[in-house]
């Protein structure tokens, strides 16, 4: 009996061990925004998404201003989702821009590897199993319209998606992890 109970403790040791998470907290002003029902209200100022994750080097982040697009992302409404049929994007090294790019057709890839080759702010923390980092966001860029929105100009509510994609060896989406979800809603 006390091998068996040492066997279990260690298969649920093991488990925690290599258990994958992302938490995601979003700040402003120095200041952690609490969600209601996962809607942020924000000032059209700079903000920052603060993440620390472990086990998992990167995930896709759809975002987009279309909130049909948001809702077949979660299954709320049965429609095509065409990020789920792209590969990501990587957006630019160490987040020179402080951009999030905004685009209905494919997510953009957020990772990181090593304090060299990553896609968050200069200076994150950690290795490649376990990590913190903070991407901060002054502006939208509307691939689409192919131009950056400043903050300060905008005027809609972004949808936001952070997953773990699950990939054939076809490289066909099978499946997807929900890691963070949010609207952002901007308010002068």
């Amino acid at each position: 009996m006390k091998k068996l109970s040492l066997t279990i403790l260690f298969c649920l040791l093991s488990f925690i061990t290599f258990a994958q998470s992302l938490k995601v907290v979003i700040k402003q002003d120095g200041k952690v925004i609490q969600p209601v029902n996962d809607v942020y209200d924000l000032k059209k100022t700079t903000f920052q998404f603060e993440i620390t994750s472990s086990n998992l080097e990167g995930f896709l982040v759809g975002a987009t201003t279309n909130k049909d697009v948001y809702a077949g992302a979660l299954g709320i409404l049965n429609t095509e989702v065409a990020w789920f049929q792209n590969t990501g994007m990587a957006e630019e090294l160490y987040n020179k821009d402080k951009e999030m790019f905004l685009m209905d057709s494919a997510p953009s890839y957020w990772y990181y590897t090593d304090a060299k080759d990553h896609r968050f702010d200069k200076n994150p923390k950690g290795n490649a199993k376990q990590w913190t980092a903070t991407r901060t966001i002054t502006r939208f860029y509307d691939i689409m319209a192919d131009q950056p929105i400043d903050l300060t100009d905008f005027n809609d509510r972004v949808f936001i998606l952070m997953y773990e994609p699950v990939y054939n060896d076809e490289y066909d989406l099978v499946g997807k992890k929900n890691l963070f979800q949010a609207a952002l809603r901007f308010k002068d």
